[in-house]
């Protein structure tokens, strides 16, 4: 009675051995490509046609906010954020919405853009120069940080 059992698990282990390596593969295959070209705040700074700086978007901290398009592609907007004090939040993610967050609820439609790094250049899901808002989310307190209402970029 034993024997068979042992017949069956091996060839389902067998199985496994073939079967979740080809998924992980299909899995990673089928990713959705990232929003656009990684950019460096340097590089950004330096080639990049500055549209708007601010310091008084955001409505809870202070942060410096810097808006560039590269002159190879003027449809693209990127957005350098520098904050004055440190910010004790854990992993804090800037989202893309063009409704303001109501509460600490995060926006259905918003769109992640990537995790915040001050200085870091992060390039905006915005089809046209529209106004919107970027917001940093704390997942670890499931709580909108702060917000920023961006007007119509020129």
């Amino acid at each position: 009675m034993i024997q068979p059992l042992r017949v069956v698990h091996r060839r389902a282990f067998v199985a496994l051995a073939l079967v979740l390596p080809a998924i992980l593969l299909i899995g990673l295959g089928a990713r959705r490509p990232r929003l656009g070209p990684s950019a460096h705040a340097t590089d950004v700074q330096g080639t990049g046609n500055m549209l708007r700086e601010s310091s008084t978007l955001w409505q809870k901290h202070s942060m410096q906010s810097r808006f560039y398009s590269e002159p190879d592609r003027p449809l693209d907007t990127y957005v350098v954020l520098s904050s004055a004090e440190e910010l004790n939040e854990p992993d804090l993610l800037l989202y893309w919405a063009t409704n303001s967050p109501q509460g600490n609820v995060l926006p259905g439609e918003a769109q992640l853009v990537s995790a915040f790094t001050t200085g870091k250049a992060f390039l905006l899901p915005l089809n046209q120069k529209r106004a919107g808002y970027l917001v940093l989310f704390s997942p670890a307190h499931q709580a909108v940080f702060d917000t920023a209402r961006v007007e119509t970029l020129p």
